[in-house]
């Protein structure tokens, strides 16, 4: 399920090739661009990691522009490659770059055979459409026993350095059952190196579809490809009442919550908890923070209980749980609310939770290193109301992790 920012704001850009330099120099600038043409706007805009489907066209014109230069500093003109989305028409590309749209396909062979068809290292960039190939398990299984020859001769195809990119759509409606893309993703690693993804919106549908990118190079971490033989998908969620994305619009943040620097809205939990768990069932959020799962467990007639290594957030969450258990004039059915000091890794040392089973557990964990990113945002904006950028200096926060490996 991919959640959205109470904007809605789409992750699509109009690229105008007629831009004269003066007004290039008049956008804001960025770092060195030795990628495309955009100027830096659109190029943030572009790696949001959701936008609003719009169609097929839209979607290959924005990635053609963000992955290859019309010229590349030799003075050699971009290659791109489209297989699939055949409401794409190549002509809307602007010259000087070359574009070959081969609209239809029936297999992963006939994929292959295309691809096989072009020289060694001619492609800059292209783009595969999978969506109508992978529409059940018996697509995917097919997919997965012949990707290592796809793929290889994919990386064979591209330059160095250079992109693909695959779209892929989830199973069904909704955000149930097996998730399909997450299976070609893993199975690409092999051979190309997996950079980004964005999620792509079909708002009168409730539907989704991945546009995974790849880059020919070696991936760190290519870990393991599922097998044909290890998926088993499950029928028994009701896959249609789970909405694909949910676009939350809480509350403005009291000046206690704002202290937090990576809240989540109750709006949002709230229909998490209302999905996974039933009226006086027992909810668990384990790195509670400010306390907003136990707001939002309140608010749905469920119990709830929070740790958190921040003595400071436990106080705001306490605060807030005794506000929100004010007598009201219209009583309801009485639910209550705990949150203590802990580490979420040592419960056992936590006496007031031994022995306690728990109906649900949610959270919103640190995000390894993306709170000291000097390009976010957000922190930019909380720099200036001097606000707090990171969770706390204990050793133990997640937050706080320096290697990768290790926070995984």
């Amino acid at each position: 399920m991919k959640v959205i920012p109470a904007t809605g704001e789409q992750s699509t850009f109009e690229f105008d090739p007629s831009v004269s330099k003066n007004q290039e120099k008049s956008k804001r600038r960025g770092p060195p661009n030795r990628m495309n043409d955009l100027n830096y706007r659109d190029w943030m805009k572009f790696q949001k990691s959701f936008f609003r489907y719009s169609s097929d066209q839209h979607l290959v014109e924005e990635c053609i522009y963000f992955f290859t230069k019309a010229l590349w500093k030799d003075g050699v003109t971009s290659n791109s490659l489209i297989i699939g989305a055949e409401r794409f028409s190549q002509e809307a590309i602007e010259e000087p770059r070359v574009v070959k749209h081969i609209p239809k396909f029936e297999s992963i062979e006939q994929i292959i055979r295309i691809v096989e068809k072009e020289p060694k290292s001619s492609q800059d960039f292209v783009l595969i459409d999978l969506r109508h190939i992978i529409r059940r398990q018996r697509d995917l299984q097919q997919f997965l026993d012949g990707r290592e020859r796809l793929f290889e001769i994919l990386r064979t195809a591209l330059f160095q350095d250079r992109y693909a990119c695959l779209l892929v759509e989830l199973a069904q409606s909704g955000s149930g059952g097996f998730p399909y893309p997450w299976a070609v993703a893993m199975a690409a690693r092999n051979h190309l190196r997996l950079r980004d993804e964005k999620i792509a919106l079909i708002t009168d549908q409730n539907r989704v579809f991945y546009c995974l990118f790849l880059q020919a190079n070696d991936d760190s971490r290519p870990g393991e490809a599922f097998s044909s033989a290890s998926i088993c998908l499950s029928d028994t969620t009701d896959h249609a009442s789970i909405p694909a994305w949910i676009i939350p619009k809480p509350p403005p943040r009291s000046k206690n919550e704002i202290l937090h620097p990576a809240k989540f809205p109750e709006t949002l939990i709230e229909q998490f908890i209302r999905l996974f768990s039933s009226k006086l069932d027992t909810v668990f959020d384990p790195m509670v923070g400010t306390g907003s799962t136990a707001i939002a467990a309140m608010r749905t007639t469920r119990h709830a209980y929070g740790v958190d290594l921040s003595e400071r957030f436990i106080r705001t969450s306490r605060s807030r749980i005794e506000h929100e258990s004010l007598p009201s004039l219209f009583p309801t059915v009485t639910t209550s609310a705990e949150v203590y000091v802990g580490d979420s890794t040592r419960l056992d040392d936590i006496p007031q939770l031994r022995g306690l089973t728990f109906d649900y557990a949610i959270t919103s964990p640190p995000y390894w290193s993306m709170l000291t990113n000097p390009g976010s945002e957000n922190q930019r904006s909380r720099r200036k109301r001097n606000l707090p950028l990171i969770y706390s200096d204990d050793e133990s926060d997640l937050g706080n992790v320096a290697d990768y490996d290790t926070f995984l």
